[in-house]
């Protein structure tokens, strides 16, 4: 008899921790891990020898993918597209993502979008208070375009 009640009891206990364990696998599941760009960020990648600038703007959301031990991690932006039907095909490659990869603005890299490319007062202000520009780039890159 007692051997049957400690039975049980161990199969309740080690049932809660699997359920409990279940649980919040579940939950982390269906709650992605996101983070809001709070400054935007330049694209490279896509066509070959793209001369325009891509830049992801400020505000953003970005969803946790994958880190990688290489020291990058990639994330998933979702983006709505209207007023075009986009044709899908089925993949084959087994290596099919062909991912973009996101920079912070240095200064030499924000003086050629300051030249080639609309920038939102909001994007500009983000990457000027951003940790990528010292007071004196930005000072040195404003003189330059306040004369």
């Amino acid at each position: 008899m007692n051997r049957t009640v400690i039975l049980i009891a161990i199969f309740i206990v080690v049932g809660s921790i699997a359920g409990a364990l279940s649980f919040f696998a579940m939950e982390k599941a269906q709650m992605p891990r996101v983070h809001k760009l709070e400054q935007p960020l330049l694209l490279s990648g896509g066509d070959e020898g793209q001369s325009t600038a891509s830049i992801l703007p400020k505000g953003t959301s970005l969803y946790f993918d994958q880190a990688f031990p290489e020291g990058f991690v990639r994330y998933k932006v979702y983006i709505n597209v209207e007023g075009v039907n986009l044709d899908t095909t089925e993949v084959k490659d087994e290596f099919w993502i062909e991912p973009l990869t996101a920079f912070p603005i240095d200064k030499d890299q924000l003086r050629v979008l300051l030249r080639t490319h609309p920038l939102s007062k909001n994007d500009l202000s983000a990457i000027l208070k951003s940790a990528q520009l010292s007071k004196n780039e930005i000072r040195e890159i404003l003189s330059e375009y306040s004369e």
